[in-house]
């Protein structure tokens, strides 16, 4: 907490340059946590539960997290009175298997869902239940705004359980209150196709579609209220004080279009930022030694730069960066509208707030853009988590959780009846103590049947590949080396440690369990 005599905005300002020196050297230097006293938590059964759901965000795009470039008040806000986890992992780097992952508290080889097309309620097992199921069951009143599954087609049933949907495809049958504001309709960011109307997938010229949706970046074109994320936060604002009034216990989802591709937003936040004042991406291709193509993606980007060849020039690659802070400035305006709904209301003293970001997204690290990798920028996603009055609170956590932890630690917090079945660990002991001995590593996997493995250890991270039935294996120190540029995994210097991390994939996560 901020020192007598210091104002908060000086004591954020502080904090978030001293974490930018830090993030200078990589990703993962930051300053450590100071030790915290444990502390018991206070009692969270009747609190409410608002989740925060960001699209393919790095944490390496936020203030509080070490980029002394982005502006990001709100969510350095939040840090500042909740837990900061520096070392949170997804299961999975892209948004439908990632999802699924952590709404179940099951890892994508148990979900079966290794894709973003494979249908969720139809490849998964049956019986298992999801997060709004089990906060429903436990009575709250449940509301999304925006984007939480990754169709409405993938999660009729689970989206089902919901009192209110907002910007959310209603499931068949759905029958629920309309809109809690009515808002005027506005052009699409950054102008509509010159094709006509968007084709759907299989019918001519999608792929050209395709492309266009996502490889642009700029001013949208549109005011703050005018487009996606801004209506987002409002609305989620309007619900709190009708819950505020109506003295509901909820569960609130909101989620975002950005900082997905196209980076698209309001000239205000575009302006924000010069791109000449970005500095070229780290860990270029020509700086990395014995990375397998197949980890590179074969220097094949996804949604912006992407297609066989394609890299961003330095100024394409600076003016795409500085587009991406632009929408995640936008972004976190809108979390600084639901905080402050949140205070308004009376609400904050009594409402558990997690912000987290579907999986991370490179910003032309190894000349990489997008997700789809195995590697730290795609894999690593922020999570701050707001508990008040527990003892963590303005706290940093350096050990390593997994987003698949989500669910078993809103077990806890919530109360909810926890399934039998969970392949997560509730991290609700390190809300009150963020220094405690924790879980050994976290594991990703990635590829249509999984095929594709990686463990991260407090130190280093392993990772095997498989194409065409050859074995391609990576092995990077990560304190010597945070943004994974030379691949050790031959180095003879490094064989024991490249066996223990090759076992430790191989005994699977149960292997790296905190100790009791």
């Amino acid at each position: 907490m901020p020192q007598p005599g210091l104002t908060r905005r000086t004591f954020l300002k502080t904090a978030a340059t001293a974490a930018g020196a830090a993030a200078l050297a990589g990703p993962l230097h930051m300053p450590a946590a100071q030790a915290a006293p444990a502390g018991a938590m206070p009692d969270t059964s009747k609190m409410n539960v608002l989740l925060i759901d960001i699209e393919d965000f790095t944490p390496n795009a936020i203030a509080c997290y070490g980029n002394a470039i982005v502006k990001t008040p709100n969510m350095d806000r939040l840090a500042a009175t909740g837990t900061r986890f520096d070392r949170a992992y997804i299961q999975y780097p892209c948004c439908n298997p990632s999802r699924t992952s952590f709404l179940t508290g099951l890892r994508p080889p148990t979900t079966r869902v290794l894709s973003n097309e494979m249908n969720m309620s139809q490849t998964m097992p049956p019986g298992i239940k999801t997060l709004p199921e089990l906060m429903k069951a436990r009575g709250f009143y449940c509301a999304d705004v925006g984007k939480l599954f990754h169709t409405t087609d993938y999660a009729p049933t689970q989206l089902a359980v919901f009192d209110r949907l907002e910007f959310v495809e209603k499931p068949p049958g759905w029958q629920g209150p309309g809109p809690v504001i009515q808002w005027p309709g506005a052009p699409p960011p950054g102008g509509a196709w010159a094709g006509g109307k968007p084709p759907k997938k299989g019918e001519p010229r999608y792929a050209e579609w395709k492309k266009w949706s996502s490889d642009r970046y700029g001013d949208s074109g549109l005011t703050e209220e005018q487009q996606g994320d801004g209506r987002y936060a409002r609305t989620a604002a309007s619900l709190l004080k009708e819950f505020a009034r109506d003295k509901r216990h909820f569960f609130l989802c909101v989620g975002s279009q950005r900082p997905h591709t196209p980076l698209l937003a309001p000239k205000k936040y575009i302006d924000m930022y010069d791109p000449a004042k970005i500095p070229d991406p780290p860990a270029q291709p020509e700086q990395c030694r014995g990375i397998p193509d197949v980890a590179h993606k074969f220097g094949r980007s996804a949604d912006i730069f992407s297609g066989p060849g394609r890299r961003a020039s330095p100024d394409e690659a600076r003016a795409a960066i500085a587009a991406y802070y632009a929408c995640v400035s936008y972004v976190d305006a809108g979390v600084g509208i639901i905080l402050d709904a949140l205070e308004a209301t009376g609400l904050a003293a009594s409402t558990v707030v997690i912000l987290l970001g579907d999986h991370g997204f490179h910003l032309g690290e190894h000349g990489l853009w997008s997700k789809y990798t195995l590697f730290e920028s795609s894999t690593r996603a922020p999570l701050i988590v707001r508990v008040p009055g527990a003892a963590g609170g303005g706290k940093a956590c350096r050990r390593i959780v997994e987003f698949v932890d989500l669910v078993p630690t809103l077990c806890d917090l919530a109360g909810l009846e926890r399934p039998a079945n969970l392949e997560g660990t509730s991290f609700a002991p390190l809300l009150s103590d963020p220094d405690r001995p924790w879980k050994k590593a976290a594991y990703t996997w990635f590829g249509n049947k999984g095929e594709n493995r990686s463990v991260r250890s407090d130190r280093c991270r392993y990772a095997e590949w498989l194409l065409k039935g050859e074995k391609f294996r990576e092995f990077y120190d990560l304190a010597k080396d945070p943004w994974e540029t030379v691949n050790l995994v031959d180095d003879p210097a490094c064989a024991a440690q490249v066996a223990e991390h090759a076992r430790l994939l191989e005994a699977g996560w149960k292997a790296a369990l905190p100790q009791a």
